[in-house]
């Protein structure tokens, strides 16, 4: 990744992801936001009255979230995390993995996955890191120039 702002939050989301995963075994979406001093906070999303919602509601809700705040410019950065299955370069098959989908106010839009694979213990045992270009979605909104 080529900004740092996106590596900070990268390494924020990976760490309460990873945590979640060892304590829980699965975690719900999760969000991080930037401000525009470069202070990191996490953000959790909630659907009334659903204990155990399904995940694609929380993330529509924190990427609706997060371009609102966008538009007002008090964002530099933004990402989501979760679960996904996908297949690592080089390999054949989907495995689990964490998606942290990153974002800057610059432009830059990126995926970034670690996979794992629970252990006899249960605990997860993570790949190698790869990452893809996304579509911005959280500052799409913002016009640059």
């Amino acid at each position: 990744m080529a900004h740092s702002d996106l590596n900070e939050l990268l390494n924020a989301l990976l760490l309460m992801a990873e945590m979640l995963l060892t304590k829980h075994g699965e975690f719900y979406p999760i969000g991080a936001i930037m401000l525009s001093d470069g202070e990191i906070r996490h953000v959790g999303a909630k659907i009334e009255g659903d204990d155990h919602p399904p995940s694609q509601p929380l993330i529509d809700l924190l990427t609706e979230t997060f371009q609102k705040e966008a538009t007002k410019g008090k964002l530099r950065a933004a990402g989501i995390c979760y679960d996904v299955l996908t297949v690592p370069p080089g390999k054949h098959q989907k495995q689990d993995s964490i998606c942290c989908g990153l974002e800057h106010c610059l432009g830059e839009a990126v995926d970034v996955f670690e996979p794992y694979v629970r252990k006899e213990d249960g605990k997860p045992q993570y790949g190698e890191i790869f990452a893809a270009k996304r579509t911005p979605q959280f500052f799409c909104q913002i016009p640059r120039g």
